[in-house]
């Protein structure tokens, strides 16, 4: 089960790492085009504040593989599942066509990430 939850973790921190990448670092203004026009100006600094929370998030479900703060990785994953939620909300507001199952899979994992950590598996 350990090893299963940490691939669980590695899988999850490449995706916020990517997210962060796609949203806050190098974001593809075509791709977005209908997420432009709905937010308007304020697209620019919520995509800032996405990326910022998934870097946090990634880094957040790694640092406990160091043996530092390991307490903090449940609650850390119950974080990214609701991040990852909330997401949902806003993909369904930015797009013409969003594809919500895969934020409801990676949630759905998070979820069992941090109920694995805080009762089958504990770090």
């Amino acid at each position: 089960m350990n090893i299963f939850l940490w691939a669980l973790q590695i899988i999850l921190a490449i995706k916020l790492l990517s997210v962060t990448l796609n949203h806050a670092i190098a974001p593809d203004d075509a791709k977005m085009q209908p997420g432009v026009q709905r937010f308007g100006a304020a697209r620019r600094p919520l995509l800032i504040l996405v990326g910022t929370l998934a870097l946090l998030g990634a880094a957040g479900l790694l640092v406990p593989g160091v043996g530092w703060l390991a307490a903090q990785l449940p609650w850390t994953a119950g974080l990214v599942a609701l991040f990852l939620f909330i997401s949902m909300g806003f993909h369904l507001a930015a797009r013409d066509d969003p594809r919500l199952w895969v934020s409801l899979i990676l949630g759905a994992l998070a979820a069992f990430l941090a109920y694995g950590r805080l009762v089958l598996y504990p770090l």
